[in-house]
C-alpha cells in the first residue's frame, strides 16, 4: 500500500500529474447490486481547500487532508460535529474505516461493511459540510442525475440519530422509511478508463454551476429552478439525466449536500469495474479487492 511520505516525495519529483488510471485494479470484489438513485439540497459552498501536494497521486474524491465531521455524544443523543477535531479523510480511510471496532470505523461516515449490511453495496461515506468540493477520481464522461432535493429523513419525519456513525441497531432498522427513498438524490456518475465511479448526495444548484452551457440536456440550464423541478416530488421516480460532459481525473464535478437517504451531510462514493462489480475503496476485511483510494 502506498504511504503518505512516499507519495509526498513523488509529488515533489513529478512536474506533470497523470490523468489516467494507476494500474491493474486487481480482482473484483464480491458481487453487489447497483447503487440506488439519489437527490440533493441547495447549500452555500464551503471554502474550496487548496488540494494537498498528494492530491492527484491518490484516488480521493475530496482533498485527502480535508477534516471530516465526527460523531459525538452517547447513543440516543449523538450528533455530527464539524470542526477541527475530526480525522482527515486520508487518515480516516487508511486507519479507521478498516478497523474491527465499528464505532471507530464509522465515526466519520459509513464504511464498506456497514454499507453492505444496510444497502447491499460496497461504498464509503465521508461526513463533510454541505458545499464541499468534489473531484473526479478518473477521467471519462461525467453525467449529473437528480431524483429529489429533499432529505428522506425530513420527508418522512424519521429521526436521524440512530443512523449516525455506527448505527444503533436497536433503533435503526434496515429500512428506515415508511415509503420510497430518493436514494443518492443528486449524484454524478463518471465512466471511463475501465471504471465507473459514483458521487452521491450532491447539492444540485451548486453542482449545476460547474457545467458548461453545452453540457446540459434540453430543458435544463444553470438558471433552472431546481427546487421547483426536484423539490416536493412524489416517490418513487426515476433519476433524471440533467447534464453530461468530459472530465479528467481531478476535475471538480460537484459540491456535497444532504438530500435523499442521508443521515448527515456527506459524500457517498463507489468505484466499480466498468460493466462489472463494485470494489471496496478502503482496505477492509471481507472484500476480495480494496484500497482503491490509495492506488
Amino acid at each position: 500500500m502506498i504511504r503518505l511520505p512516499i507519495i509526498l516525495a513523488a509529488a515533489i519529483a513529478l512536474t506533470l500529474f497523470a490523468c489516467g488510471d494507476d494500474g491493474d485494479p486487481g480482482p473484483p470484489a464480491s458481487p453487489s447490486p447497483a447503487a440506488t438513485a439519489s437527490a440533493t439540497q441547495t447549500a452555500t459552498p464551503a471554502s474550496t481547500p487548496t488540494p494537498s501536494s498528494t492530491f492527484w497521486l491518490l484516488h480521493f474524491p475530496i482533498d485527502p487532508q480535508t477534516t471530516l465531521g465526527e460523531v459525538i455524544g452517547e447513543i440516543g443523543s449523538r450528533t455530527v460535529s464539524f470542526g477541527d477535531a475530526g480525522p482527515t479523510a486520508h487518515d480516516y480511510a487508511l486507519n479507521d474505516q478498516p478497523s474491527d471496532d465499528p464505532a471507530v470505523a464509522n465515526r466519520s461516515g459509513w464504511n464498506c461493511r456497514t454499507h453492505f449490511e444496510y444497502e447491499g453495496i460496497a461504498a464509503v461515506d465521508f461526513y463533510i459540510p454541505e458545499g464541499t468540493t468534489i473531484h473526479s477520481t478518473t477521467g471519462g464522461t461525467a453525467r449529473l442525475y437528480a431524483v429529489s432535493t429533499q432529505n428522506d429523513f425530513d420527508r418522512y419525519g424519521v429521526n436521524r440519530e440512530p443512523y449516525l456513525g455506527d448505527p444503533d441497531r436497536a433503533s435503526a432498522p434496515l429500512d428506515p422509511f415508511p415509503g420510497p427513498t430518493a436514494g443518492l438524490a443528486v449524484y454524478v456518475v463518471v465512466e471511463g478508463e475501465g471504471f465507473q465511479t459514483e458521487y452521491g448526495h450532491l447539492t444540485l444548484a451548486l453542482s449545476a454551476e460547474i457545467v458548461s452551457a453545452n453540457g446540459f440536456l434540453e430543458g435544463f440550464s444553470a438558471d433552472s429552478d431546481w427546487a421547483a423541478l426536484f423539490g416536493d416530488v412524489s416517490l418513487p421516480r426515476p433519476a433524471t439525466l440533467i447534464a453530461e460532459w468530459p472530465v479528467r481525473r481531478g476535475d471538480v464535478i460537484g459540491y456535497s449536500g444532504d438530500a435523499g437517504y442521508s443521515e448527515a451531510p456527506h459524500l457517498h462514493y463507489t468505484i466499480r469495474l466498468e460493466g462489472g462489480q463494485l470494489l471496496c475503496p478502503t482496505d477492509e476485511s471481507g472484500f476480495t479487492d480494496g484500497g482503491w483510494l490509495f492506488r
